[in-house]
């Protein structure tokens, strides 16, 4: 005997009720779980999520399908919490893992439909729940883990033997470190637009760094040279301003160079509602493409600037005239000394 558990469910017709169960024929039976016809999880995904994984398989197999999605949208949010994004619902969870470039393009659309369809299947939405949707969702949950648990890692792995220099997606100084920097948005939008740009990594520690401008002194560079992003509202307009970490944003002055009558700077709350960052000190003016930009004219007096990349622990040093063309940006005096 293999060892091996089996959940078998019996075929064929019914045993006549009135024989002794030691009289039984043998009786043909399907397995139920583990699917035969479907492959094993990597050992490198972690266990709690291959056990959701085999628990929605089983489900599918029993006809449970509704409970397979259910199962499968646990899997999601087990996903996020393993990614260290937890205590925000999931759609906006998702969101954070697109921000940090865990997921992208197809894949984190995909994601999103399995949520939705979770959702549908936890609520009585009136939608049936049939065999396709819960197989699809599998088969889209298992993607999902081999993006994140196997080809990102043997890819990073690949790009160690390069010498860290693949497709220009990875930072030179990987080469001399040994270490892989993923891409985010904000450095794809570099590379894709030809624009040289250095990133540097920083220890984050959220008791320290609590702003842009304790950031600039984490990194031990001057507070003029470390930008931050504010979004506001011009006559109810979204703009970006960017000025640097040193200065404060002037309302009257930002409004006058976007040629409007009043302008107000958004709260927290209300950008992270609208799905444009995750923390002040980490949104970047280089993924938010559709918005205009309005640069504080100070930012070009300096040799070079840091942005966010978009994920804490990593900033992007580029020259002023380089992000002003990037994101389309108009310059004007739009700061007073003395910011937060």
């Amino acid at each position: 005997m293999c060892g091996q558990v089996l959940l078998l469910v019996p075929t064929g017709p019914d045993p006549d009720p009135d024989l002794d169960p030691d009289d039984l024929p043998p009786r043909p039976a399907r397995v139920l779980w583990p699917d035969a016809g479907r492959r094993p999880p990597s050992p490198a995904v972690p266990a709690h999520l291959s056990r959701e994984l085999a628990e929605a398989a089983a489900c599918l197999g029993a006809g449970a399908y509704t409970m397979a999605l259910v199962n499968v949208r646990r899997l999601l949010e087990g996903v996020c919490a393993d990614q260290g994004i937890t205590g925000v619902p999931l759609y906006r969870a998702l969101r954070a893992m697109r921000r940090r470039g865990l997921i992208e393009g197809r894949l984190a659309d995909w994601a999103e439909e399995l949520r939705e369809l979770g959702n549908e299947a936890a609520h009585m939405s009136g939608r049936p729940v049939g065999r396709e949707d819960a197989e699809d969702a599998i088969a889209l949950a298992e993607a999902l883990l081999d993006h994140l648990y196997v080809f990102r890692s043997r890819y990073e792995e690949f790009v160690k033997r390069r010498g860290g220099t693949v497709s220009g997606r990875v930072s030179r100084d990987a080469a001399k470190t040994g270490m892989v920097i993923r891409e985010t948005p904000a450095m794809k939008t570099l590379r894709k637009s030809r624009v040289p740009f250095t990133p540097h990594r920083y220890e984050h520690d959220p008791a320290r760094v609590r702003s842009r401008k304790d950031l600039a002194a984490e990194m031990g560079v001057p507070r003029d040279s470390v930008l931050k992003a504010v979004i506001a509202h011009v006559d109810g307009r979204p703009v970006v301003a960017v000025a640097p970490a040193s200065a404060e944003i002037d309302v009257a002055a930002l409004a006058r160079a976007c040629g409007g009558s009043g302008a107000r700077l958004a709260g927290m709350a209300e950008v992270s509602r609208l799905g444009w960052a995750t923390a002040s000190e980490v949104m970047t003016p280089l993924a938010l493409p559709y918005l205009p930009v309005v640069v504080d004219v100070a930012v070009t007096a300096q040799p070079g600037v840091y942005v966010s990349s978009g994920r804490h622990g990593l900033e992007l040093e580029v020259a002023p005239a380089d992000l002003i063309t990037i994101t389309g940006a108009v310059t004007a005096p739009i700061t007073v000394r003395g910011g937060t």
